[in-house]
């Protein structure tokens, strides 16, 4: 018994390393499939709507892709754009980083304690404007490369939206009444859970990420755009996403201003992510935002080591449809509570296991 126990929790070792490798191995096609789904999600009702209306199908589907194609269009050209601005001005950055890195090495110079510390260290060597600069560059690259690949997005949208319509009837005609209706209704609500995720969460990114670029424009702060969209992407992450979102705009923020403008504008980006991620978010997105924040950091290593700077800004989303998987089929509802951030989802399945006790 202890050996086939060893023997599975092996298996289930490697049947984990190799999910994971043909998962990193088919990043390019798997990485447009998920923002498909999600994108499928957010339109059914749409097509759904649009064929109540005896629009042909494939007008309707057409209609979306438009739609679709509008809005990646949009997207892609701002990330672009702001990417092309970017790059272009980081030279301009990298030259005042050196300046302040001059500057601070004759502060602690002038400190006796420090003063033999200080001259052997090689500054320019340490920190290299260059790494900085070809790492903003690369993340900014694959996210502009992704768009490359928007007909991909589009090609899998089509077929999940063409064969999602007829599916609830292919359910009924192969099982039986009772059956069918259990699992169809246990569909509904995890495509409804989902659904409900991703376009609250993605309405609340978009607030978010005017508001941002609303704050640096008044200021006059370089790429105002540039940062907008950086939160927008990095709000999918819960807590790791404000730091990434707060944190990077005050690095240049100090390169761009004074220490004293400098700070007072981060002060007051952080103030503004601060109220919105902890006072209004968790009011919108109720318990579908109930995640550990162990789980969510796992789930960003794993995501963001599988697909890169995509993965880290899809890695919750994910994790979110699979907590609300689970949270519907009976079997894995202990899944749910563990993955939650608190125990308030263990209430209702108490109570459930009272009644259910006392009717026996």
């Amino acid at each position: 018994m202890r050996d086939s126990k060893l023997v599975l929790i092996f298996l289930g070792i490697l049947a984990f390393i190799a999910v994971g490798f043909v998962l990193h191995i088919l990043e390019p096609i798997l990485v447009p499939f998920v923002v498909a789904v999600f994108l499928s999600r957010i339109f059914g009702p749409l097509n759904k709507a649009l064929r109540r209306r005896r629009v042909p199908a494939a007008l309707s589907i057409l209609l979306i892709l438009v739609l679709v194609s509008i809005g990646l269009l949009i997207f892609g050209s701002a990330v672009y754009s702001s990417a092309q601005a970017f790059t272009s001005a980081l030279p301009k950055y990298q030259e005042r980083f050196k300046d302040l890195l001059a500057g601070l090495s004759g502060w602690l110079a002038s400190i006796p304690l420090l003063h033999g510390q200080v001259q052997r260290i090689d500054w320019q060597e340490a920190v290299k404007g260059t790494a900085v600069a070809g790492w903003a560059a690369a993340t900014l690259t694959s996210f502009v490369l992704f768009f490359n690949d928007a007909f991909l997005v589009l090609l899998f949208l089509v077929f999940l939206l063409s064969g999602s319509e007829e599916f609830p009837q292919k359910l009924r005609r192969a099982l039986d009444p009772e059956k069918a209706e259990r699992l169809g209704g246990m569909m509904h609500n995890i495509e409804t859970g989902i659904r409900r995720y991703i376009v609250t969460k993605t309405l609340f990114n978009l607030t978010v990420g005017a508001m941002v670029t609303a704050l640096l424009a008044a200021f006059g702060v370089d790429f105002p755009l540039l940062w907008g969209l950086l939160t927008f992407l990095a709000h999918y992450i819960p807590s790791v996403g404000a730091v990434i979102s707060v944190g990077l705009p005050t690095v240049f923020l100090f390169l761009q201003f004074s220490p004293g403008m400098a700070l007072l504008i981060a002060l007051l980006n952080a103030a503004l992510q601060f109220m919105m991620g902890n006072a209004v978010e968790p009011r919108i997105m109720g318990s579908s935002l109930d995640l550990s924040p162990l789980l969510v950091l796992i789930a960003l290593i794993f995501w963001g080591w599988l697909w890169g700077p995509w993965g880290m800004v899809l890695s919750v989303p994910i994790t979110s449809a699979i907590k609300i998987i689970c949270e519907n089929v009976e079997p894995l509802r202990p899944v749910a509570i563990l993955m939650s951030g608190s125990l308030e989802h263990a209430k209702p399945r108490a109570r459930a296991a009272a009644v259910e006790e006392t009717a026996a």
